[in-house]
């Protein structure tokens, strides 16, 4: 199968993966012109150069110590790929979080560009059911 757009001169497979960027670009233009001042888009599916026109949220990550080590990770690699401004769901976005991870976690959120308290909830309690932390 050979799946190809823009009247037949571009194979799917080339750009399949714009789809992101040919939705954030415009998306950035309309919010300029309907208020002549730069917005914020905020998108899951990016491409190399789309930090440009939106800032990339690293989606639906779990309650877990695994997930946070990735979110140390992806805002490097997304610089690389020219997208700085970038978060993830502090204190993960499924399953049950615990104190010492949420808390770890909002220490994380401190150096991202962009930091989201937001779950399939909808509210995180940031007090748990313990003390609130006061020291790290």
């Amino acid at each position: 199968m050979h799946a190809v757009q823009n009247q037949g001169k571009l194979r799917h497979y080339d750009v399949r993966n714009l789809y992101g960027w040919s939705e954030t670009k415009p998306t950035q233009q309309a919010l300029f012109e309907a208020t002549k001042k730069r917005g914020i888009v905020i998108t899951r599916s990016t491409f190399p150069s789309s930090g440009r026109y939106a800032g990339h949220w690293t989606g639906d990550n779990s309650a877990t110590w695994n997930d946070l080590q990735s979110a140390v990770i992806q805002p490097q690699e997304f610089n690389l790929f020219g997208i700085p401004f970038i978060g993830s769901d502090i204190c993960g976005f499924t399953g049950k979080t615990e104190e010492e991870l949420c808390l770890r976690w909002h220490q994380l959120g401190a150096f991202h560009t962009f930091m989201s308290v937001y779950s399939e909830k909808c509210f995180r309690d940031l007090h748990m059911d313990g003390p609130t932390p006061t020291a790290s």
